[in-house]
Order: C-alpha cells, then sequence, then structure tokens
C-alpha cells in the first residue's frame, strides 16, 4: 500500500484510536517525564545518610544499623537497604545506627535530621476543635498554627523526628523527604 501525504492526513483528521496508538501514547509519554530530583532519595534513608548515590554505592545491606536501632524505626527495605519508617515511633536521633555502620554510608551529624519534614492535610480538625497536639508534642518547637488554621512546621527548626506524626490521631499528617 503506498502512503500519501492525503492518507496521513485522513489518518491525522479521524478521532479514533487504536489500542496499540494508545499504548504506545503511554509508553512515550512515560518517557518523556523526567525524572525525580537524584538528591531526593526514592524511600526515607536513615539519620545520616549520605547523599542517596553514595549512600547506596557503600551500604552493603548488612542490616547493622536496622538491628541496633532500639526504636524500631529502621525497617529493611524490599531491595535489602535500610529504610526510615516513622509510623509507630518517632525517631529520637540516639545515633545508634550510626554507630554500627562498618561501611561508612550513615555519618554522625553535626545537627540530628532524617531529612523528612511534616506536610498537614485537610484532615487536621485543629480549625473545628482546636486541637494543638502537634504543637504541643514538637520537641524542636517547630510546629505552630498558621493562618489558615492548620499547623504547620518551621522547615529549618524541625528535624524530622516524626513526634507529630505519632500524636496525630486523624492521620493528618504525612512526613516527606527534603533536601
Amino acid at each position: 500500500m503506498n502512503k500519501t501525504e492525503r492518507y496521513y492526513q485522513q489518518y491525522m483528521s479521524h478521532r479514533h484510536v487504536s489500542r496499540r496508538g494508545l499504548f504506545r501514547a503511554f509508553v512515550t509519554a512515560s518517557r518523556n517525564v523526567a525524572p525525580p530530583p537524584a538528591a531526593l532519595p526514592p524511600w526515607p534513608l536513615p539519620p545520616g545518610a549520605l547523599t542517596t548515590a553514595q549512600f547506596f554505592a557503600q551500604c552493603d545491606k548488612c542490616q547493622q544499623c536496622v538491628q541496633a536501632c532500639p526504636m524500631g524505626v529502621l525497617i529493611t527495605h524490599q531491595e535489602g537497604f535500610p529504610q526510615l519508617a516513622i509510623e509507630y515511633a518517632s525517631c529520637d536521633g540516639c545515633a545508634a545506627c550510626i554507630q554500627a555502620c562498618p561501611t561508612g554510608a550513615l555519618q554522625p551529624q553535626p545537627r540530628f535530621d532524617t531529612r523528612l519534614r511534616p506536610v498537614f492535610t485537610d484532615a487536621c480538625i485543629h480549625g473545628a476543635r482546636g486541637c494543638d497536639r502537634c504543637v504541643e508534642v514538637c520537641p524542636q518547637r517547630a510546629c505552630s498554627v498558621g493562618e489558615s488554621g492548620l499547623p504547620k512546621a518551621d522547615a529549618d527548626g524541625c528535624n524530622g523526628c516524626g513526634e507529630c506524626l505519632i500524636q496525630c490521631d486523624r492521620q493528618a499528617i504525612t512526613l516527606h523527604s527534603v533536601i
């Protein structure tokens, strides 16, 4: 079949999309999406972790940091690397994981920081009931109530311990990685 310019104009003018064309569009679109910034890890890393690339290059998945964590907030990710999982307990910055790391993938920090920051959602009941639990329990006093009536965190004052997340019974807080 000889495909002329008229053929392609007709082909492009109709509104029918074949399954193959749709699949091809999805595959092409996924290739054009910018990858996430290399500086952010794919999951929360333990306190004291080197930059993302350095951490994954140096960590040998020995799990000694996971075993040394007295709070139980370090778990083994499905890929075998340690993962900071602040869901049921907060990280108190004891540095036991850093001391247990034989590869140097975890280094002592001048100021304890998990590189996680709280984000408050609309599920927060502060405006309706005046709950200040996250503000009260923050050991760094980094949480405060903003003009919108929702709590907010001072990114510079927060160390990402997760105490606000643990104490919120409304599940109105999520922790997001920062550089």
